[in-house]
């Protein structure tokens, strides 16, 4: 699909997928009173934008999500570092799949979904966290790295499935 209608209509879908994920299928877990980590699939739409899209859409769509679903289930007040890690969330999938030239295998994907997950939830996101809640970033950082040691491999099976199930000879 090379025409920008679609993309645009496939960013929209992202962007609603991650919104109904993240904000309304998630379970956050509380530690020491404090937001630790947020378990779910939201991530996946915006990672399958930055793939199917490319980075830049991939980047729009990771903000855009966050800005419109901030609204409907804010946990906090607004702070424009989610934002940030939301939008490298999409670029970082859509520059790695210049890389792999859209050949994405199940090491590929591992090693995307991976390094995506090291930069924005384990290092931003627990940034942004300590920042916010005046908490050591080495105390929130063991329970963030367990959640996503659980997530990572289930987003990779997850991205798999959808692309291999994805007419792949259609660019988008």
């Amino acid at each position: 699909m090379k025409n920008r209608a679609r993309r645009v209509a496939f960013a929209g879908m992202f962007i609603a997928l991650n919104i109904v994920l993240t904000r309304f299928f998630s379970y956050t877990v509380v530690i020491g009173g404090v937001q630790n980590i947020r378990l779910g699939f939201g991530e996946i739409p915006v990672i399958l934008s930055g793939i199917m899209l490319g980075p830049v859409y991939g980047a729009i769509t990771g903000a855009l999500a966050d800005l419109i679903g901030y609204p409907f289930n804010p946990m906090g007040p607004y702070f424009p570092g989610f934002t940030l890690s939301s939008a490298l969330t999409g670029l970082l999938p859509g520059l790695m799949s210049l890389l792999f030239r859209k050949k994405w295998t199940w090491q590929s994907l591992a090693i995307t979904i991976g390094i995506t997950t090291v930069i924005t939830s384990l290092t931003l996101n627990t940034l942004w966290l300590s920042m916010m809640m005046g908490k050591a970033f080495i105390v929130l950082l063991p329970a963030r790295i367990i959640g996503n040691f659980i997530l990572v491999p289930i987003y990779v099976i997850v991205v798999r499935l959808f692309l291999t199930h994805f007419n792949q000879s259609e660019e988008i």
